[in-house]
């Protein structure tokens, strides 16, 4: 069950790449290496893979910098934002979607886990302010950069985030 899965994500990954968010199942299953049925019996929609692959996009950036100090942490999440293919894809096919992603919402699935790692992130640092952290990790979507520039930007962030009270 979890290797079909994989191999669907997988294979909406690169859909994407290729296609932007107008994919269709068909896609889907064929660069997965997998049925139709098999496609179906895990998701009931495009929407729902498309859902799905950006929950797995953002575990897999969580579990790449939970355990990294904050500073680094911070620099390696952004660097990944702004160099990340799937949001690159999108750049050049589909600006709405970016704009989308970019609404920080921690009511949404997605952002209300990057919020969670966030805010374990700033608590291990003694620091508060994930609202803010939120806001500027959301703009590497719409406006990358490169990791000069972001690491600078690191700086000036954590020197303006405010101690846990």
């Amino acid at each position: 069950m979890a290797r079909s899965r994989a191999a669907i994500l997988d294979g909406a990954r690169a859909a994407v790449e290729a296609n932007g968010t107008k994919i269709t199942m068909a896609q889907v299953a064929a660069r997965g290496g997998v049925a139709k049925a098999t496609l179906y019996n895990h998701f009931r929609a495009r929407e729902d893979v498309l859902a799905a692959l950006l929950l797995d996009e953002i575990d897999r950036l969580v579990a790449t910098v939970s355990h990294l100090e904050l500073s680094q942490a911070l620099t390696v999440a952004a660097v990944a934002v702004s160099e990340h293919p799937l949001l690159e894809a999108l750049g050049g096919q589909d600006t709405t979607t970016l704009a989308v992603l970019a609404r920080v919402d921690v009511r949404t699935p997605g952002w209300a886990r990057v919020g969670h790692a966030v805010e374990r992130l700033l608590r291990r640092s003694g620091r508060a302010g994930a609202p803010m952290v939120l806001r500027w990790l959301s703009s590497f979507i719409i406006a990358p950069a490169d990791e000069i520039d972001i690491a600078a930007d690191v700086a000036v962030l954590l020197s303006g985030l405010p101690p846990t009270g």
